[in-house]
């Protein structure tokens, strides 16, 4: 059973040994790991050329900067058709030793011909990997009325079959939010979501960001408020879902088309339009506070 690991580089000198060592550490075997480097400036580069040379199973491509969202993309459409399963990887994380047996050993209990999504809870750490806490549980279904206006599944601990590849490369996007995101909203859409509640990796988490564990609740709330109105600024979201509708809308289920026609639909355009939608919708967050702030952007037209 081979397993292809997904690596998309932009200047991560600093923090990619640790991750690529956690690769070549893991217990299931083989393992191929393809990189894709974005336009690094640093010693990236440099380095996956020494772990290249020095590991057979390391493929490294160079390609100009796309974002991290593209070059996701565009890995996968180089990825492996032969594979069995396909993961991704962030470049400053560190896998256990056991995420990718733990992540095959859910995804073969599922039949093998339905595209199928693996993704796990992760221990949060800060830059000298000392730990901080864990993500959330998710307690609400994931599902395309979920994956419409959130991606609750964090992407370096995405794992998916091949059935789910080629899901996923029969129609390529131009305008989504994230790689991680547009696969959950295909994939739930089509196929089989897989949540584990064990976390796999270890997400290291920079100074610069805020993830939201152990910031307190006064100062969480905020950084969930900014979050939402910057996203509502950008109309991202919408957006996604448009492209989604051009895709895949015509393959979708009786059910599945009624909630994106709302969702996209010319009713909103009216201030009394959204409100009424927002009163009514079947799309949903994770969490209570989250749900309710969604039906307040809609009502202001901010998503």
């Amino acid at each position: 059973m081979i397993v292809q690991v997904l690596v998309s580089t932009y200047n991560g000198a600093a923090y990619l040994k640790p991750q690529i060592d956690s690769l070549l550490a893991q217990d299931h075997a083989p393992v191929k790991i393809l990189v894709r480097d974005d336009g690094s400036s640093d010693g990236t580069v440099a380095l996956l050329r020494e772990y290249q040379a020095a590991h057979p199973g390391i493929e490294v491509v160079l390609g100009a900067n796309l974002g991290f969202a593209q070059s996701f993309l565009t890995l996968l459409a180089l990825s492996s058709p032969t594979a069995d399963y396909i993961a991704f990887c962030d470049q400053d994380d560190v896998w256990r030793p056991g995420k990718i047996s733990r992540a095959t050993h859910f995804l073969k209990g599922h039949p093998k011909e339905t595209p199928t999504f693996y993704c796990s809870r992760l221990t949060v750490v800060d830059e000298n990997l000392d730990v901080l806490g864990q993500s959330r549980i998710l307690k609400r279904e994931l599902s395309f009325r979920n994956a419409l206006v959130e991606c609750p599944t964090p992407g370096p601990t995405i794992v998916i079959n091949q059935p789910a590849r080629r899901l996923l490369l029969e129609r390529i996007p131009r305008e989504i939010y994230s790689h991680d995101w547009w696969m959950y909203l295909v994939i739930s859409a089509f196929g089989r979501i897989i949540f584990d509640e064990e976390p796999s990796i270890l997400y290291r988490q920079h100074a610069s960001n805020v993830v939201g564990t152990k910031v307190g609740f006064i100062r969480g709330l905020g950084v969930k408020i900014r979050r939402f109105w910057r996203i509502g600024q950008r109309q991202v979201v919408m957006r996604q879902a448009e492209e989604f509708n051009g895709l895949y809308g015509s393959a979708l289920s009786a059910q599945q088309r009624w909630t994106l026609e709302r969702f996209v639909g010319s009713s909103r355009k009216r201030f009394f339009g959204r409100l009424g939608y927002a009163c009514s919708c079947d799309v949903y967050r994770q969490s209570a506070f989250d749900s309710l702030a969604l039906r307040a952007l809609i009502s202001l037209n901010r998503l």
